[in-house]
């Protein structure tokens, strides 16, 4: 069985880095709950911790696409692997709870980057 290679564009980071204390962190995509934009920044949130990282929201969006994440708001980027439901709260928006109960918000301008993500 022959295995196709996967170009490099289309393969997420192996990690992304953060900073928290005057430390840089090596933040592996699969930990991450989801990623907020903070200025010209991002904020990574993992668990209870959150750290900065010197990317955009839109930079992130395209490079983690094939880890399993997608944008549901002009700066917001979740990770769908960290979702427990999803709820459509009207007009083309959804509510995603992650699975430490955070409930995060959609617009209806990303609504159809989201139900093609969830099927």
């Amino acid at each position: 069985m022959l295995e196709t290679a996967v170009p490099p564009a289309a393969r997420a980071p192996r990690h992304l880095l953060g900073e928290k204390a005057q430390r840089l962190y090596f933040i592996e995509p699969e930990t991450i709950d989801y990623i907020e934009a903070d200025g010209n920044y991002v904020k990574i949130h993992v668990g209870e911790s959150s750290y900065i990282s010197r990317n955009t929201v839109k930079h992130l969006t395209a490079a983690l696409a094939p880890a399993g994440f997608v944008r549901i708001e002009r700066s917001l980027l979740v990770n769908l692997h960290h979702v427990a439901f999803a709820e459509r709260v009207g007009h083309g928006a959804f509510a995603l709870t992650l699975n430490n109960g955070r409930r995060l918000l959609s617009t209806p301008t990303y609504r159809k980057g989201i139900l093609e993500a969830l099927q």
